[in-house]
């Protein structure tokens, strides 16, 4: 279960039960809907091309494009913003409490109640995919129906050739009769069977795979009481400062072993949380012109 969504083993065996267990139903119905990516995929390739062999190498890549797409969208659920919190302010005092909200401040604090753009995005993307896939699944669902809608379809498609040609011979009927064997109509068979019995069982059965691993995770990353999403981003934030640390270190080795200064040069000097940078440095000291005298004296101890 832990390489489904890349979880950490050490933080892992730090969680409770009912957290591994949501986690669990999560990677089991995602791989569900792997193994209907693949299925959908095969079935559409086979439909599209009438045949086999590119039915297979073709539908096995289609649902790992999909079975991807997926599971990048719901890994980037499990980790919250690594953006340092900010500093917890005082409390004010009876005399600095702030009047009652106005509807304006109600209309805010609501606003902040809502998803934010990245998990609407990713929520319109697993749906999508799941709309993709249910479609070649109705197709087998409702297999009967399937068959009759592209019969009638091929019924459709000759009566109307025959119009248009009405002087075609027996052997170009012939032909055409072959041709319109090897055509599947995908696409019209889809429009008819999603709103049919087959095609709403499909779209519930992959819209469950899809959508309820994406509610688990958003449930297990913004609750309180579960720690998994906390546990990764402070050890995430921990090995980004310590790499911070280790580089500006070695750039001090640098600039004293290759160029000789006795102070070195540090960056992110206007900011209190680098290398996040969210936090920035209020009270800055001027800038001081140097006299060139000065100027020559430190390029002389150089």
């Amino acid at each position: 279960m832990l390489v489904v969504f890349g979880l950490n083993r050490e933080i892992w065996e730090k969680i409770g039960p009912v957290e591994r267990k949501q986690f669990a139903l999560a990677s089991w119905l995602f791989l569900a809907g792997v193994l209907i990516n693949f299925t959908a995929g095969v079935r559409f390739m086979i439909q599209l091309s009438d045949s086999y062999l590119i039915g297979i190498i073709g539908g096995l890549l289609v649902g790992l494009i999909v079975s991807m797409v997926v599971r990048i969208a719901l890994i980037t659920m499990i980790s919250r913003p690594l953006l340092p919190d900010e500093k917890s302010e005082p409390t004010p005092t009876p005399a600095a409490v702030n009047p009652a909200p106005n509807m304006r401040d109600r209309m805010f604090a609501a606003l902040k109640l809502l998803p934010d753009f990245s998990l609407i995005f990713r929520f319109l993307i697993i749906s999508l995919m799941a709309i993709v896939v249910a479609m070649p699944l109705s197709s087998i669902i409702g297999w009967s129906a399937t068959k009759r809608i592209q019969q009638e379809r091929r019924t459709e498609v000759k009566t109307q050739f025959k119009e248009n040609h009405p002087d075609m011979t027996k052997n170009q009927e012939a032909l055409l009769n072959e041709n319109l064997a090897k055509e599947h109509f995908p696409i019209h068979v889809y429009k008819h069977l999603a709103i049919q019995p087959s095609g709403i069982v499909a779209i519930c059965i992959c819209t469950g795979c899809f959508l309820i691993p994406f509610f688990l995770l958003w449930f297990l990353r913004s609750s309180s009481q579960f720690d998994y999403a906390r546990l990764n981003k402070q050890l995430l934030v921990k090995h980004i400062e310590a790499d911070y640390a280790m580089a500006i270190s070695r750039m001090k080795q640098l600039q004293q072993s290759k160029f000789g200064l006795t102070e070195a040069i540090l960056p992110n000097q206007a900011w209190q949380d680098a290398p996040f940078n969210t936090r920035k440095v209020k009270t800055q000291a001027k800038y001081e012109f140097e006299s060139p005298e000065v100027i020559m004296e430190r390029l002389k101890s150089l």
